[in-house]
């Protein structure tokens, strides 16, 4: 595991509760690279622009909250820039789309500071190898990182705007302590399962003290990434607590003896509205997650009436009703894909057989490392057996990137694209509701789902897995 995955401090299309309608004007020149045109991503919409004759690309954002936005472009070399708006901003940038850029006009003090600690952030992250440090070494590194980022908005105080200060100072704390506890990939459980250290073993020093720097506070809530700290990071932290006071740090729990845990904590520890928002989060990850949903709704309803909202039970019954719908035993949403070939393939084409299907893209880097180290290897444990049928459904947009991916990798197995249109964004991963990836599911030899979330080539469980739906008649 060459790099470290850790949730950045960046949540990029995410706006800011405050300032005027307005119009803000970028206009950007690119030194020693020249692409055809770039993406452009703010809000999650992504567009494309092409350079103007002077070989400029001019860019203008209707919007009447700052904008923390993303662009790059992917040939002949893939690079991005992250820089910030407030509106009515009139941007000029001279970039290489690398570690140089100048900034001026209106704003340019914001979006140097944003410019420089997300420059810093990135280059310290793509030097961090695991494998050479301790937790502890990490864990202080990645506080090291944060603190970084802190200082060069302190450095910058006087120069930014008062509304991009109190904004960044919040979200960098939060995004700071976000290495540790993120639900994503804390650091106990990248030395547990990406360097196979027992969880009890993946603690660093001094952890638990972090929490001091925890501020439970209402009014913070009109920060975005404060929320997402309460209502989904926070939480995790407050689980791996409670199970080492336990002693069930190394224990293999049940998803839902685990929600549980999550949940009275938040019950102890939260308040008012911080408690409801990290409890209606809690659930509605649970729902994409357990694995029987039918045993989940005692606690989801208990949870519910004590503490949503009317708006928020609406919410998490719709969510439940969805998944409830691709739970262990009912019948997979049906389709027809294409593989490398030009063929036409379906699942029922695999009807009295068990299908491991695995959800991907080229350019997702946990579904790559699984189908180089996990994939082999859980393919040799079922090589003699005609009855396992291994399927790669690719969320790939272009299909170069798909078949490049499929060589580059030699994966053996059934290979498909569901071609995305951007992101994740596909017909089939709609139909099996796939938010993020990769994702695996399970459907057994009567063509109905086994696991709707299966474990990861890679985890000694999954064998195991699939020879209880091979077992099963």
């Amino acid at each position: 595991m060459k790099k470290i995955i850790i949730i950045s401090i960046l949540c990029l299309f995410t706006g800011i509760v405050f300032g005027q309608k307005g119009e803000s004007k970028v206009s950007i020149e690119i030194t020693s690279i020249k692409p055809d045109s770039i993406w452009v991503a703010d809000y999650g919409e992504v567009f494309y622009a092409k350079p103007d004759k002077d070989n400029k690309y001019v860019l203008y954002f209707k919007h009447d909250k700052p904008l923390r936005v993303r662009m790059g472009f992917d040939q002949p070399k893939k690079r991005n820039l992250n820089f910030y708006l407030e509106p009515g901003d009139q941007l000029t940038i001279i970039t290489d789309f690398d570690k140089n850029a100048t900034f001026s006009g209106k704003g340019a003090a914001n979006a140097e500071a944003f410019f420089e600690w997300n420059r810093d952030f990135m280059d310290t992250y793509s030097k961090i190898d695991a494998r050479k440090l301790t937790v502890s070494q990490l864990f202080n590194k990645a506080m090291e990182m944060g603190q970084h980022s802190i200082d060069i908005l302190e450095k910058n105080k006087q120069k930014v705007s008062p509304s991009f200060y109190q904004f960044h100072s919040v979200s960098l704390h939060y995004g700071k302590l976000s290495f540790a506890f993120s639900p994503g990939a804390p650091i106990p459980y990248l030395y547990h399962v990406g360097l196979g250290k027992k969880t009890s073993e993946s603690i660093p020093d001094h952890y638990w003290d972090i929490e001091k720097q925890v501020k439970l506070d209402e009014k913070l809530l009109v920060n975005p990434d404060y929320t997402g700290f309460i209502a989904y990071t926070y939480p995790t932290y407050l689980r791996y607590r409670a199970k080492a006071a336990l002693g069930l740090l190394d224990s293999t729990l049940s998803g839902l003896e685990d929600i549980k845990i999550t949940l009275s904590q938040i019950e102890k520890v939260y308040s008012g509205k911080l408690r409801g928002i990290a409890v209606g989060s809690t659930l509605s990850s649970a729902i994409r997650s357990v694995k029987d949903l039918a045993a989940f709704k005692p606690l989801m309803d208990s949870y519910m009436v004590k503490y949503c909202s009317p708006e928020d039970k609406k919410s998490l019954q719709e969510t439940y009703d969805k998944y409830d719908k691709l739970s262990a035993g009912k019948t997979p949403p049906a389709f027809v894909l294409k593989d490398e070939n030009g063929k036409d393939v379906t699942l029922n084409d695999f009807i009295g057989k068990v299908v491991y299907i695995d959800f991907w893209a080229s350019w997702c880097g946990p579904c790559r490392y699984e189908m180089q180290n996990g994939s082999p290897k859980l393919h040799a444990k079922f090589k003699d057996n005609k009855d396992v049928v291994f399927l790669y459904i690719s969320l790939d947009s272009k299909v170069d990137a798909w078949k490049k991916a499929m060589a580059d990798d030699k994966i053996e197995g059934i290979h498909l694209l569901s071609q995305a249109t951007s992101g994740v964004d596909s017909p089939v991963s709609k139909a099996f509701n796939i938010s993020g990836i990769p994702r695996y599911v399970i459907i057994g030899r009567d063509g109905k789902i086994f696991d709707n979330d299966a474990p990861r080539p890679s985890e000694d469980i999954t064998p195991q897995k699939i020879n209880e739906a091979l077992a099963k008649k």
